[in-house]
């Protein structure tokens, strides 16, 4: 008697340990993220994409001002519309959070023979009062967004006014054509977010990083492996990129650090109309 319920209960702990593992598979995909909230301020309007041929319109480009400092925030937004074939040069950018930090944010900017420049950042959809986690992003606490944005806003803000380093690295694709398929890539999935395919952001699976290298995969298969290490730990990310070729220098990763930090040239030049192309000459 004392065997068959020692055997009942152990059938019984692998059945209650497989339903919580059904169940949870089950909330993973279930659970769909809100559209609605109330949002942080740099969160709030979303950025969509109008496309028409060779040319896609942005609406609603985020160009915000933070001065004299990160809590005087200048609302502005514009729409633009740019030239497909004329996507010059991607730009893949990393800021470490702290001296010494294992995190960063990364995201990528496209660079247009015009002149213009469009960052687009894929972020955590916090709510006002709501602090990023590390534990709370891997809980379905975050929507995903992409926000698309003005370097006078994702890049000045951080270089000058949270005074995080920042490093802007010139990218490698291959084929010419690449730069326009990732663009296009990027903005699609920017689209689906706000309408049809709604998500989560989650800090080991779908985080700033590890989804840049999901769109570069889609260029060239497998040429991020999804078990690297430096798609978690993010602020290695750009040794990663150097690794597999996809940054477009030959000097070792600390030599390329330091030539694409841009922090002492973005503080000298600060918010002028050509700040792009001031922080990349060298």
């Amino acid at each position: 008697m004392k065997l068959f319920k020692h055997k009942f209960s152990r059938k019984n702990k692998w059945l209650i340990f497989l339903g919580i593992i059904v169940v949870f598979i089950a909330w993973c995909f279930l659970d769909k993220p809100s559209l609605k909230g109330d949002w942080q301020e740099q969160l709030m309007v979303i950025s969509t994409a109008e496309f028409d041929g060779d040319f896609v319109t942005v609406r609603n480009v985020r160009n915000f001002r933070y001065f004299p400092n990160e809590t005087d925030v200048h609302l502005a937004y514009y729409d633009r519309t740019y030239d497909l074939n004329q996507v010059k040069k991607i730009w893949y950018i990393a800021e470490p959070f702290d001296e010494g930090s294992i995190a960063a944010h990364t995201f990528v900017s496209f660079e247009f023979n015009d002149g213009n420049f469009l960052s687009i950042s894929i972020e955590a959809r916090k709510l006002k009062g709501q602090e990023y986690g590390i534990w709370r992003g891997l809980l379905h606490t975050f929507p995903l967004v992409y926000i698309a944005a003005d370097e006078r806003d994702t890049v000045l803000s951080r270089a000058n006014i949270l005074k995080n380093k920042v490093y802007v690295y010139p990218v490698k694709l291959g084929k010419p054509e690449n730069a326009r398929l990732l663009l296009v890539d990027m903005l699609r999935r920017m689209n689906e977010l706000t309408t049809t395919k709604p998500a989560w952001y989650n800090t080991v699976f779908a985080n700033c990083t590890s989804l840049i290298a999901g769109h570069i995969n889609k260029l060239d298969s497998g040429r991020i492996s999804i078990f690297s290490w430096q798609l978690l730990f993010t602020a290695s990310a750009d040794e990663l990129a150097l690794k597999q070729g996809l940054l477009d220098t030959d000097l070792s990763i600390q030599e390329a650090r330091k030539k694409f930090y841009i922090n002492e040239i973005s503080e000298r030049v600060w918010d002028v109309p050509e700040y792009s192309n001031a922080i990349r000459e060298k």
